[in-house]
């Protein structure tokens, strides 16, 4: 992803489009909560990024719709589809149509579509969504999407195989820069996942093993969560299908006192602010869960502390 945009910032997307980096101003979408590493690229080349609310069905499309019609600045918008990071939302048939039929004023859109999650499930629900390649093909806009996805959190974090789709003119542009970047890709470790993972039915088969070491472990979150808040009206949490994360948003002004909270105690979590542009959560509610690291039993006693952590930042706000 971060290839991508350097390529478009410096050749540009194709056609008569000038470089991003030769154009006066360039905006970016941002879904929050978001991806912290998706906000940290468009953050690296000073692109003014502009918050978009999101909902269980993704990010909210009339906004979307608005902004990209209106100003031609604005490139691009960072997307993951399924079980979104952090909150686990699955784009809605509805909203990937609506993102295949947008309508915007730079002829040099990108729809980044950050399909990480694709077949980590933590249910027994294999959720499906709309290919949005072929919806924006549908619609005239087959230049817009860039997929992407790799075995990272299905092999190894960091030594997996990466991938992106995208129509030809994109396949295009890329292949070019890719003959000057490199003289071929990773034969062997291509090679040791094609030899491991073999088919998709072998992928679905490893990942329900995956889904049995850490689905357990967000069951102990939920139980932990709905125990200790639940019906006290100091925070909400969700309940994701899949993906790795649990997004748990608190009183406005308590988020960064929790996490500092948590440390002094010997807890370290996710930063406060790390799920929005340039991490500043405006509201200072939201804070990331990732359990997949620890043991269970490490985890029933973090989140326990979690929980009073947030109860004790909530009565000193709640008594100013």
């Amino acid at each position: 992803m971060f290839d991508t945009i350097t390529c478009f910032y410096t050749n540009g997307t194709g056609g008569k489009n000038k470089p991003w980096g030769k154009q006066e101003k360039i905006k970016f979408l941002c879904p929050v909560p978001g991806y912290d590493r998706h906000f940290s690229i468009t953050e690296y080349y000073g692109f003014e990024m502009i918050e978009i609310s999101m909902n269980e069905n993704g990010p909210c499309m009339d906004e979307v719709e608005r902004l990209v019609k209106e100003d031609e600045t604005i490139k691009g918008i960072w997307c993951v589809p399924k079980y979104s990071n952090p909150t686990g939302a699955v784009y809605s048939d509805e909203t990937i149509k609506r993102f295949a039929k947008l309508k915007p004023k730079a002829k040099d859109f990108k729809i980044m579509w950050d399909n990480a999650y694709c077949v980590h499930h933590l249910t027994d629900e294999k959720v499906n969504i709309l290919n949005i390649l072929d919806e924006c093909k549908k619609a005239g806009n087959e230049d817009m999407p860039i997929v992407f996805s790799s075995a990272s959190k299905i092999t190894f974090a960091g030594g997996g195989v990466a991938a992106f789709a995208c129509s030809k003119n994109n396949m295009n542009v890329l292949k070019n820069r890719y003959s000057y970047q490199t003289v071929c890709f990773d034969k062997l470790n291509q090679l040791r996942h094609a030899l491991f993972l073999k088919d998709y039915n072998n992928i679905e088969k490893l990942m329900e093993k995956h889904k049995n070491i850490i689905a357990p472990k967000f069951k102990e979150v939920e139980n932990i969560l709905y125990s200790s808040l639940n019906g006290i009206g100091i925070a909400k949490w969700t309940t994701p299908k899949g993906g790795y994360f649990v997004s748990v948003n608190l009183i406005e002004g308590t988020a960064k006192e929790v996490v500092n909270l948590c440390k002094e105690a010997g807890v370290k979590l996710t930063s406060a602010g790390a799920t929005y542009p340039l991490k500043k959560d405006k509201n200072d509610s939201n804070i990331r869960i990732a359990p997949t690291y620890i043991t269970t039993e490490e985890l029933k006693e973090a989140m326990k502390l979690f929980c009073i952590c947030i109860k004790i930042a909530a009565i000193g706000t709640i008594l100013k």
